[in-house]
């Protein structure tokens, strides 16, 4: 039926106006229009993708360092925190802080920044470092923006990324830093400033050994979803 409706219009112009119009251009819109109506009408049908998280992605020597911010509301109040672990998993360290009203995108950068200072001061020179925010990752690789709001806390980042030391910067998921996550929720509903952590803290220790087991992840999209879709999510545990 649209393809009907756009050589009516295509032998309107050229009756009336004596326009010409390509019959690539007449295809161009044709299938627009079907693919729009196909967008509309057509049942989505969800793609199944499978995806395995892991507390570490990567391989290697060195000490790990998880980072986060989690809030209350967004703008609210609002927290980060980090821990460092051995390449086995094991608690070596952990900070947290509250923040006060602020918003995610100044805890994810402090919750950086504050995890590389601490692994710097204890001696580390390889460090690998991951954080479930993409935005934060593309400033920091990024040349820095001097009008940008945190543009200090960004030349403080990079200022310890250039140090005589080893820094590998990945992004995981969230299911994959869920022991930093109970301790950002922990710290964004104290009233308590930066506070060091050396000891495992209790509620979290069982956490700590469960994310030592790598875990699949099943994911369905919405095959024809214009926007970026929402996700259904299944997990299973599967043995490192």
């Amino acid at each position: 039926m649209h393809i009907n409706w756009w050589l009516w219009r295509v032998r309107n112009r050229l009756c009336m106006s004596n326009e010409f119009v390509s019959p690539f251009s007449i295809w161009m819109c044709t299938d627009n229009y079907a693919n729009l109506l196909a967008k509309c009408f057509i049942k989505h049908h969800p793609v199944p993708l499978m995806r395995v998280i892991k507390w570490k992605d990567k391989s290697g020597n060195g000490m790990v360092l998880n980072v986060g911010g989690s809030s209350l509301d967004n703008p609210g109040i609002f927290g980060f925190r980090g821990l460092l672990r051995n390449m086995d998993g094991a608690w070596i360290h952990g900070f947290a802080e509250n923040i006060g009203f602020s918003n995610i995108l100044h805890a994810e950068l402090l919750t950086i920044y504050h995890g590389l200072r601490m692994a710097w001061e204890f001696g580390i020179l390889e460090l690998w470092c991951y954080s479930d925010s993409k935005t934060v990752i593309k400033l920091i690789f990024e040349p820095v923006n001097t009008w940008h709001h945190y543009a200090t806390i960004i030349y403080n980042i990079k200022e310890l990324f250039a140090r005589d030391w080893h820094v590998h910067m990945h992004h995981t998921l969230r299911e994959g830093n869920a022991c930093v996550n109970y301790l950002a929720k922990l710290r964004a509903g104290s009233h308590e400033t930066y506070r060091s952590i050396a000891t495992t803290p209790t509620g979290i220790s069982l956490l700590v050994d469960a994310s030592r087991i790598s875990f699949s992840i099943l994911l369905f999209f919405s095959f024809f979803s214009p926007i970026l879709p929402k996700k259904k999510m299944h997990i299973n545990y599967l043995k490192k």
